[in-house]
Parts: structure tokens; sequence; C-alpha cells
């Protein structure tokens, strides 16, 4: 295993374009979405998730569908009587999405607090390590700061810890909180992948370049900032110079769920493939194209695209 991907999964309900009151069933979860998009791309045996989970069918359903993907399930913990977090997402004309939740009590929100040392162990088991701002808004507070101080203790071992900024303002009780929190993981991480829906939410950045000026105080990570228009801005961990990496014109989308995580997925696939920043960001931009084309975070394997240099694509 390369990567480990840390997270809460969801049971997700998408409504039909066709048919809006008719709600197909799909795994869910943005760190799982990134992980299923990062075994597509690395192979078997490359990727694993670190979860809790109940002993129900849906928890059930969940891991024999993340497995049929690929993503090793091999250290979820699981809790008896618990349920997965359940999510509804309703899409309008733009391919812009709105969401309900029921996950308040899912058993990754006291994964680091009541399940011993086996999650803080799996921690050991993969030179890199992914996780979200969302992974950290749903856990109790507890077990939030354990979780920061094992990634600390990690990156200081030697390991990559990625962290995707994506922020969901009602996961937090304001604002503040989710930009100290977001703020120190930044600061572990060797790699940030922002966004400037995520910047201006949380820090009321209004331009890209204020937020890449933000983001450099905060770490000296690589950061990758998609700016939702025709560039991403990099910079290289540890320099002061940011580039523009200008991209191909944007398609019509139909469902924007998924777009960013398969980005993150796609980046970093290739950046451990040994690919240079530049045709990383346009393989993660590719892949994100073609996501948004189609309902859902997880797209047919078969519309996987073929043309992303140096990766291996599942079909």
């Amino acid at each position: 295993m390369r990567i480990l991907a840390i997270g809460e999964p969801l049971v997700e309900f998408t409504a039909r374009s066709d048919a809006p009151s008719t709600f197909d069933r799909r795994l869910g979860g943005d760190t799982l979405n990134t992980a299923i998009y990062l075994a597509r791309l690395m192979g078997p045996g490359a990727v694993g998730y670190l979860t809790g989970l109940g002993d129900d069918a849906m928890s059930r359903w969940l891991i024999a569908e993340a497995e049929a993907e690929e993503v090793g399930m091999a250290q979820v913990v699981l809790r008896p009587g618990g349920r997965p977090g359940l999510s509804f997402i309703s899409t309008d004309a733009a391919g812009e999405r709105s969401f309900l939740y029921w996950r308040e009590h899912a058993p990754f929100r006291s994964l680091f607090c009541d399940a011993g040392q086996a999650p803080l162990a799996a921690l050991e088991q993969a030179g890199t390590l992914f996780l979200s701002a969302i992974t950290l808004a749903v856990l109790q507070e507890d077990g939030r700061a354990r979780l920061m101080d094992a990634l600390a203790r990690r990156r200081k071992a030697g390991a990559r810890i990625v962290f995707d900024t994506n922020y969901r303002p009602a996961l937090w009780p304001n604002a503040k909180t989710a930009g100290r929190v977001i703020a120190r993981a930044a600061g572990i991480a060797t790699l940030v992948l922002p966004s400037m829906d995520d910047m201006g939410g949380c820090f009321g950045t209004a331009a890209p370049a204020e937020a890449m000026a933000l983001l450099m105080r905060l770490t000296e990570a690589e950061i990758v900032l998609t700016t939702g228009g025709a560039a991403v801005l990099r910079r290289a961990a540890g320099e002061t110079e940011v580039q523009a990496h200008a991209l191909p014109p944007a398609v019509a989308a139909r469902d924007t769920t998924g777009a960013g995580d398969s980005f993150n997925a796609a980046y970093l696939a290739a950046r451990l493939a040994g690919l240079a920043p530049h045709p990383a960001i346009l393989a993660a931009a590719r892949l994100a194209a073609v996501v948004v084309q189609h309902p859902g975070a997880i797209i047919p394997r078969h519309a996987m695209p073929g043309d992303l240099p140096g990766l291996r694509v599942a079909s």
C-alpha cells in the first residue's frame, strides 16, 4: 500500500435528472472518491482507506463496493450497532449541487477517541497519507487533535501528507474554527490542494493571488490552487515563485460532484509516477473534465479517459 486515505465514506443518493424524485445509490465522501480514482490510476494494492463503519447492511455494501474498486478496506474499524452517514444530492440545470446529510452518529466521528491505537497504527502502513478538511471537520475534537499529532509525527518521519482544504461550512461551528484547523493541517502537509471556493468561503479571499499569498504564509508545502478558471496556480515546496498553468477550455458540466476529488487523485498519482507539475496538472484537469460530464462523483470505469500521460487507467 502506497497511499492511505483517511475520512468518512458516505452512502450517497443522487437524484436522477430525468426523474428528480428517484435517487440512485452510490459510494460517496470526498476522500473515498479520491481513493477510488487513485486506485483506478495506480492499480491493485496501491491504495487503502482508513475509516470507521458499522456492522449493518449499508456498511457491508459500502465495503464491498470499495473493494470492488480495488481500494483496500482492511484498515476499516467496525463498531457494532454503527451506521454510515448518508447524503442526498440534487443538481440544478448548471450542474451545481445541493446536499442534505444524515451523518451525526457515523462511527468515523469517534474513530480516534474510542477505537484504541489501531487507527493510529494504520498510519504507519503507507508512505503517503491523504485527508481533507471534511475528515477533520467531522471528527470529535479530541480525536481530531490525536490525528493531527500523529500526522505531524509521520511528517517528521518522512511521510508525505496530502491535504485537501475541502471546506463545508455546515460541518463547522464557524469559519474561524475551520480556518484555525485548516491552517494547522496545511502547516503539517507536504502537498496542499485548495480551491478558490474553499479559500473564499473559509478565509474570505476574493482573488487567486490573495488566496495564494495567504496559503504561502500558512505552509512551506507544495500548493496547487484550482481557481475555477482558465489556470491553476502552483507554488513548489519552500519556494516564493508562483506559476500559472493554463488549462484547456472548460467543458459544459452536467454534474460537478467529484470534480475536485478526481483532480486531486490524478495530480497525486501523476506526481507519484514521476510526472512534472505541468503535465500532472493537465492530466488532473483532463480527468476532472470527464467526471463533470457524468452524474455522480464516480464515473463508470469504461468512461475513464485513456489519454492521461504516464498513468495506468483501469477500464
